[in-house]
């Protein structure tokens, strides 16, 4: 390379077997592509970079959405806790009464292998509920009791809760609905019992295996709440069902 005093820079190429070719460059164009280049990469590398970041926005739609006005605080909300808590009070002040009603007597009823639910009140003397059209499927290898659970209140007063009944004979207790071996041992709560809700009248329908003809029956329905509505022993004769 031969450079003097000038505007231009020469350059020998040697390119073998050619003769030697001389290429002369102006130095204000050398400058001018040294100094452009970079500014072009820069350029370059700005615009990618805006353009990645407009593609991932999220697109902006061309209506512009009103804000929302604060609207009214949600009244069912707000009666729904209001119901709760004030149904949690009425339970607390239950509680309290029956365990100020609870008597010893309450204490002794036999309620089978169920457990005395806490602080139950015997309520059986009040005739919320009572058992009509007693009769029994009595066959070779099934035997099913079958009667109506009636209120004897209004129909808008609808008794909800739970109901058992036991077979009673030489050899023991047969129990509807049926249990475990180990609810046997550790006695079973009266939620277990068959879940009923009667405005009316709501038939049930108990099986059980063959049995004495001596055997009798023991049902027992207790409230949502667990307070005793109904412990009735039923001796026979039964009417034959026709199912």
């Amino acid at each position: 390379m031969i450079e003097k005093g000038s505007s231009d820079i020469h350059i020998i190429l040697h390119d073998h077997p050619e003769p030697p070719r001389l290429l002369v460059i102006p130095k204000t164009t050398l400058k001018r592509f040294l100094i452009t280049l970079p500014l072009g990469i820069v350029l370059v590398l700005l615009v990618a970079v805006a353009f990645s970041l407009w593609w991932k926005a999220p697109p902006v739609s061309g209506r512009v959405s009103m804000p929302s006005l604060p609207g009214r605080p949600d009244v069912s909300d707000g009666s729904e806790a209001e119901g709760e808590l004030k149904a949690l009070k009425l339970a607390q002040v239950a509680m309290q009464n029956k365990l100020a009603q609870t008597t010893v007597n309450e204490s002794e009823l036999w309620l089978g292998p169920v457990k005395k639910p806490y602080a139950l009140q015997d309520l059986t003397a009040k005739g919320f509920l009572k058992l009509d059209s007693i009769a029994l499927e009595d066959g070779a290898g099934k035997r099913v009791l079958r009667f109506n659970l009636i209120n004897s209140g209004a129909p808008e007063d609808r008794v909800t809760g739970h109901i058992f009944v036991f077979q009673i004979d030489n050899r023991g207790l047969a129990p509807y609905p049926a249990m475990t071996a180990q609810e046997w041992l550790e006695g079973i709560r009266y939620n277990k019992g068959e879940s009923f809700a009667v405005a009316r009248l709501r038939p049930v329908e108990a099986p059980f295996p063959p049995a004495d003809s001596d055997s009798r029956f023991l049902v027992i329905v207790f409230s949502r709440e667990g307070d005793l509505l109904i412990r009735q022993e039923l001796t026979g004769p039964f009417k034959a069902s026709g199912q």
